[in-house]
């Protein structure tokens, strides 16, 4: 946040300017972070369909003895998506809440 703050004080342009940038590259962003949720979203559900459970029970069970390639690999890309949710989450709540807070002031 400190390093936004720096921005903002460099941009040395009326407080509404600001704000109209902010808005519209809120808006354009907004539905790549939208699209990259539910893509987390979707893969997290492929995969629990696909082994009949979730990651946090596959990670305390471990991988079968005769797992295959494709199940260690399919593993990896999981918790990769795993890691990704939360991070889309935040981010698009963010976004909102920036969109909110500046529909106000545009």
């Amino acid at each position: 946040m400190e390093g936004m703050v720096k921005v903002i004080e460099m941009a040395e342009i009326p407080a509404e300017e600001l704000a109209s940038i902010l808005k519209q590259g809120a808006t354009l962003r907004l539905p790549v972070l939208d699209g990259r949720l539910l893509q987390a979203r979707e893969q997290i559900k492929r995969f629990e369909e696909k082994y009949r459970t979730t990651l946090n029970h596959l990670r305390s069970q471990g991988l079968p003895e005769d797992a295959a390639y494709e199940m260690h690999e399919d593993f990896i890309e999981w918790e990769y998506w795993n890691d990704v949710l939360p991070e889309a989450e935040v981010a698009v709540k963010r976004v909102r809440g920036l969109l909110e807070t500046l529909e106000g002031i545009v």
